[in-house]
């Protein structure tokens, strides 16, 4: 595996780990979610970072009679965190200050990230557009 790989590889499954930890925290800090927008968040979180989690520690996942390598797996995870994060602001943001009260800013912050999280999220999905093709590939 080469240096870049196992960045990518590392931040994969470190991001899954504490996608996952924060879905953990927020049931212990707010109970089991009752609410259908909550049940949502943390489902949300739970599956995008199992997903990211899977990505970062095995080089293939056999879905049905079909193997997908990582960087398929980790294109899907991402984009997961992009359409969350992008839907969660939004109606955040529909209903006052958003999220974090920045109201303005947070628009700004949040379609940069999104925007990142999608270029991202393609690069893995085709094997390095910009990126090195040696960082996607499946041994």
């Amino acid at each position: 595996m080469n240096a870049k790989k196992t960045v990518v590889r590392h931040g994969l499954a470190g991001g899954g780990f504490v996608t996952l930890l924060l879905a953990g925290m927020f049931v212990v800090a707010l109970g089991v979610p009752t609410t259908l927008s909550m049940l949502g968040v943390v489902s949300w979180l739970v599956l995008a970072g199992a997903t990211m989690l899977v990505a970062g520690l095995r080089e293939r996942v056999t879905i049905g009679s079909r193997t997908v390598g990582w960087p398929r797996v980790a294109a899907v995870a991402i984009a997961m965190i992009a359409v969350g994060w992008g839907t969660i602001s939004l109606a955040a943001l529909v209903e006052g200050d958003g999220i974090t009260g920045l109201g303005a800013f947070e628009v700004v912050l949040t379609a940069g990230m999104v925007g990142y999280f999608a270029w991202f999220a393609r690069e893995c999905w085709v094997g390095g557009g910009r990126i090195d093709e040696e960082t996607f590939a499946v041994d």
